[in-house]
Order: C-alpha cells, then structure tokens, then sequence
C-alpha cells in the first residue's frame, strides 16, 4: 500500500509540471530580412541586338537628296562601374559594337545606288537608376551621353563598281533600360538607345561630294559580371 501511494503521488507531480510546461508561452521565431542586392562594383559584359534608323545624304553640289531608311544587327562588349547609395544607382558604362547597320536607295541619277553602313557603333555614358523589388535586384535607369561609328557612305553601279569613302562621326545618345540581379555577380539587362550623329561630308563616284548624318534607334540585351 505504501508503495502504491509513493507511486501515485509521483505520477501525480509529474503530471502537474507537464500541465505547466505545456501553459508556458512558445518564443516566436526570429524574424531575418532579407539579404538586399548590391549593385557597387565594377562590371563587364557583353551585348547584341538590332538597330533601326535613317541616313540623310545631301549632294553638296545641287543639293539633290538621297536618303534612306537602315536598319541591322550588332554585337559587342560593355564595361562599366556602378555606385549604390540606398536605392540609387550611379554608374558610367562604356561599349563597342560590331555593327551592320545599312539601307540604300536609288541615287538621282538612277543607272547608281546610293548605299550607307554603320559598321560600328561605341558609347560612353552615364547612368542613374533606383532598385526595385523585395531585395532591389531590378534597377530601372535612364543613361545618356556620347557616342560614334564607323559609317561607310558609297555608290553601287553594275559595271563601275564601288565608290565611296568612311569616317567616324561623333554624336549624343539617350535611353534606358530594366537590369535584372539574377546571382550575386550576375545580371542581364535589355536597353534602348537612340543615337544620332554629326554631319559630315563624303566623296563617291566621279569625285562628287556627298553630306550624310545617320540617325539610329538601337534595342539590345546583354548580360554583365560584377566584380
């Protein structure tokens, strides 16, 4: 009998401290933001897209237009450096484009064609974008700044061949663009451009000089390495 009550007087107890332990209030668990994307630090990357624009040719003697719609492809690199302050993003990027860019027309005198290429496309800008998204891995962003080409103004005749000159002309550019963070180090992006250039003067056929200035809009996507 003894033993009987020892016993029950201990499941008693125990049961006891386990009503009370279960009447104890649970922790909440800790809560962790989470882990914000840094966008500082320099970068490189490669693009690719296509263009689409206008060349206006002028012969400098009679005035007589000839100009025409362009349009094609490109492909480059892209180098660049960005700076984070909270949800602003400055930067300066940097890139060179392979390009074929080009369009034609019938020349005023008509047995011709009056041919243009834009066979290079560079840049340099600057960038100012705000992150969005629950971790700022999207940056939306605006750029502008300088830009030249390699532009290649000829004449076509069947049998007289292929006359024409190149120069590098100089201009402006202005756009903007969406840049995804998809890794720590990675991000893609897709970008519009619109560049216009300067007026220069060129020599065809039979030594005829020519005034041409190329207008191009340019769509591209790319993807960049941080560093």
């Amino acid at each position: 009998m003894r033993r009987f009550a020892v016993a029950l007087l201990g499941a008693t107890l125990l049961g006891g401290v386990t009503a009370n332990a279960a009447d104890l209030p649970v922790k909440a668990p800790v809560y962790t933001a989470p882990l914000m994307y840094k966008w500082t630090g320099f970068y490189v990357g490669l693009n690719g897209g296509g263009g689409w624009g206008h060349t206006d040719w002028t012969y400098v003697a009679g005035g007589a237009q000839a100009g025409h719609n362009t349009s094609g492809g490109l492909i480059g690199g892209t180098i660049g450096y960005n700076y984070q302050i909270q949800n602003w993003v400055l930067g300066i990027e940097g890139d060179w484009d392979w390009a074929r860019i080009k369009g034609s027309t019938a020349c005023p005198n008509p047995a011709y064609t009056c041919e243009s290429k834009l066979n290079s496309l560079g840049t340099l800008r600057g960038r100012v974008g705000m992150t969005m998204g629950s971790t700022g891995n999207f940056l939306l962003y605006g750029t502008g700044g300088w830009a030249w080409g390699r532009l290649n103004i000829q004449t076509v005749h069947p049998t007289v061949g292929t006359n024409g000159t190149s120069h590098t002309p100089s201009g402006w550019t202005a756009g903007g663009g969406v840049e995804w963070g998809f890794l720590p180090n990675w991000s893609a992006k897709l970008e519009y451009l619109y560049v216009g250039f300067g007026t220069n003067t060129y020599t065809v056929d039979a030594g005829l000089q020519v005034d041409a200035k190329e207008r191009v809009n340019v769509f591209r996507a790319g993807v960049n390495y941080r560093f």
